[in-house]
């Protein structure tokens, strides 16, 4: 009978136990970007002509565009790097993201071939661009480009 009632006990514990740890890990939410003391985004999305006119063509920090799909293998490889590093930047780089499937119209407006293709804008103008994926080097080289132009 002990042998039963130890049983029993240890059991709801560890069913105790259980549900503590799922109620927290599923109150700890991930952090995605390290924190800026700016209260302006440094990645977004961008829907519509005006949206890119507004954001993008009228900014006055550099800003890379991402050219994507959701569909698209390489994209999913560069797109996490290039939000990074553009996070570590702190203000001096923007990033708008664009789904090329539905902002269809943009895309055609820039003449997107390829996806992901990145072009740097800065003061309104288009300073560099590169089509799929790149190495870490030649992407901190186009992102020091991008803010070199902008001086």
């Amino acid at each position: 009978m002990k042998f039963l009632q130890s049983t029993i006990a240890l059991t709801s514990r560890l069913f105790a136990a259980q549900r503590t740890t799922q109620f927290v890990v599923s109150k700890c939410a991930p952090t995605v970007f390290r924190r800026s003391f700016s209260d302006q985004p440094t990645v977004f999305a961008i829907e519509s002509v005006e949206d890119f006119n507004e954001f993008v063509v009228n900014s006055p920090t550099p800003v890379l565009v991402d050219f994507y799909a959701d569909w698209c293998g390489p994209c999913k490889l560069l797109g996490p790097r290039l939000e990074e590093k553009v996070a570590g930047r702190a203000g001096a780089l923007l990033m708008a993201k664009v789904d090329v499937d539905a902002a269809g119209e943009l895309a055609a407006e820039w003449n997107i071939s390829a996806v992901p293709t990145i072009m740097a804008f800065t003061n309104g103008e288009c300073v560099g661009e590169f089509k799929g994926n790149v190495s870490d080097d030649e992407l901190e080289s186009f992102i020091e480009r991008a803010i070199e132009a902008s001086q």
